[in-house]
C-alpha cells in the first residue's frame, strides 16, 4: 500500500510539473516602444500646437517683465551715483523685488505648462494603454514590455507596436 500512495504522488508530482512547465512554454512576450506609439498618434500634434499656444503668451509676458526690469536696472546703472542714499536703496530693493518676481513668475509658468500637458496627454496615454491591454488580451500576450523605458534586459518576443497602431486606426 505504501509503495502506491508513493508511486501515486510521483506521478501526480509529474503532472503537476509538466502542466507547470506547459504553461511556461505557452508564455507569449511582446514589446512595444510607446514612445514611438504615442508620437504616431494624431492628437498628439493637436496637443504639442495648444501647448506652444500657451507657452508663447507666457513668453510675451515674461519678455515685457525683463524688459521693464532691464530698464529699472539701466537707469540705476546711470543714477545711482546721484542719487541720495534713501533713493538708491528704495531703487534697489525695486530691482530685487521684480528679479523674484519674474524668477517666480518663470516659477509657476513651468508648473502649469506641465500641468496642462499632463492633462492634455492623459486621454491619449490612456487611450494608448487601453488599446495595448486590447492587442494583448486578443494576442494572448502574457506581459508586454515597454522598450522605450530602457529598463527591458531581454528584447525577444514580438513587437506589437503595428498590431497597436492598427487597433488604434494609424
Amino acid at each position: 500500500m505504501k509503495f502506491t500512495i508513493t508511486k501515486g504522488l510521483m506521478v501526480a508530482a509529474l503532472f503537476f510539473t509538466s502542466a507547470a512547465s506547459a504553461q511556461v512554454m505557452e508564455a507569449k512576450f511582446g514589446h512595444i516602444d510607446t514612445q514611438a506609439l504615442l508620437e504616431a498618434m494624431p492628437e498628439r500634434s493637436n496637443i504639442q500646437s495648444e501647448i506652444e499656444g500657451a507657452a508663447a503668451q507666457y513668453e510675451q509676458e515674461i519678455v515685457r517683465m525683463q524688459g521693464e526690469l532691464e530698464a529699472k536696472v539701466a537707469e540705476y546703472q546711470q543714477k545711482a551715483e546721484s542719487w541720495p542714499t534713501a533713493i538708491r536703496t528704495q531703487k534697489e530693493q525695486d530691482i530685487t523685488q521684480d528679479q523674484q518676481g519674474l524668477e517666480q513668475f518663470y516659477a509657476t509658468v513651468q508648473q502649469e505648462l506641465g500641468m496642462l500637458e499632463q492633462s492634455l496627454l492623459e486621454p491619449m496615454i490612456e487611450r494608448a494603454r487601453t488599446a495595448i491591454e486590447e492587442v494583448g488580451a486578443e494576442e494572448g500576450f502574457t506581459y508586454i514590455f515597454d522598450t522605450s523605458m530602457g529598463s527591458t534586459v531581454y528584447n525577444g518576443g514580438e513587437d506589437v507596436l503595428a498590431l497597436v497602431k492598427v487597433k488604434l486606426g494609424l
